[in-house]
């Protein structure tokens, strides 16, 4: 073996009662991780996942060299049952070997995102640097896109105004549409963040792009008191509804609500739930991928 390489063990038809004796069994033969394939179903709207109980799961078990003979006899001694492969795979530094991947593109006009370790192409006016570290939102997907668009038209539509209007981007990952929207004109910007990571990661980019009117405080959607000209929101359609309510008292009276994040699929279904008897005036409904955008009024 060389030095580049680790073993992976993957166990089947580990019994579900016998699961955190063969997780001991593991470390104590020299493992260095165990994970466990979990069997789940996502059936319901908000896409939280619904573990299936199972008699039997599948692990992997990783050792840094081949595990020895009494590792295999242990796994037979508490169950004839348990089968096993054996995959001898590269060391990789993945943060680095995604970075590989990662290249300027052209997000919306003359905006680009341009990864923190490159430099811009020619080409690119305004660059949006970034660096995602574990947060969600490169801009590569749909539904940023169709944010990006949104937000790029409305500043466009609005320009003589925007300088005064406050926007709050719910959600706002690693702060991309935030500095979007500051960078397009937009007066104040806050974006607000369940994921403690994510927060951490959106104040380092927006101190990378030199944007510190940018607020991303700690503070909850349920906790806000202000009202907003601008309410962004890409999440999934499911949050949103069960968000519907502080969504809507947080944008102002005749404010701009930009909402993507919707699949194809439930797009009947979000329109009821959300859309209507909402008090909402849509301006614009976008389809990209699988995925719809709405921008609409108050």
């Amino acid at each position: 073996m060389s030095d580049n390489s680790y073993f992976r063990i993957r166990l089947s038809q580990v019994p579900a009662d016998l699961e955190d004796i063969i997780t001991t069994h593991c470390f104590e033969s020299g493992a260095s991780g165990v994970t466990e394939a979990l069997a789940f179903a996502q059936p319901d709207l908000t896409y939280d996942p619904q573990l299936l109980h199972v008699r039997t799961h599948e692990m992997d078990v990783f050792f840094p060299e081949t595990p020895n003979k009494a590792f295999f006899e242990g796994l037979q001694q508490q169950s004839p049952s348990i089968k096993w492969s054996i995959y001898e795979e590269e060391n990789k530094d993945w943060l680095e070997e995604w970075k590989k991947g990662f290249k300027p593109f052209k997000l919306v006009g003359d905006f680009w995102v341009v990864p923190s370790w490159l430099q811009p192409p020619a080409e690119c006016k305004h660059a949006i640097y970034i660096d995602p570290g574990m947060a969600f939102g490169t801009g590569t997907h749909a539904t940023t896109q169709m944010m990006a668009f949104f937000i790029h038209k409305l500043t466009q539509k609005n320009s003589h105004q925007v300088a005064d209007w406050a926007m709050l981007d719910v959600g706002t990952g690693t702060a991309i549409l935030a500095m979007l929207a500051q960078m397009s004109g937009m007066g104040l910007v806050t974006g607000i963040e369940i994921d403690p990571e994510a927060r951490r990661v959106a104040r380092e980019n927006v101190k990378l792009n030199k944007l510190p009117q940018i607020s991303i405080p700690e503070t909850q959607l349920e906790d806000i008191r202000d009202q907003y000209d601008v309410v962004v929101a890409n999440i999934i359609d499911g949050v949103l509804i069960n968000l519907k309510k502080d969504l809507l008292r947080v944008l102002k009276p005749g404010g701009h609500i930009l909402l993507t994040g919707i699949l194809e699929e439930r797009d009947n279904h979000f329109f009821e739930k959300f859309m209507e008897d909402s008090g909402l005036t849509v301006i614009r409904r976008l389809e990209k991928d699988e995925w719809v955008g709405y921008w609409a009024q108050s």
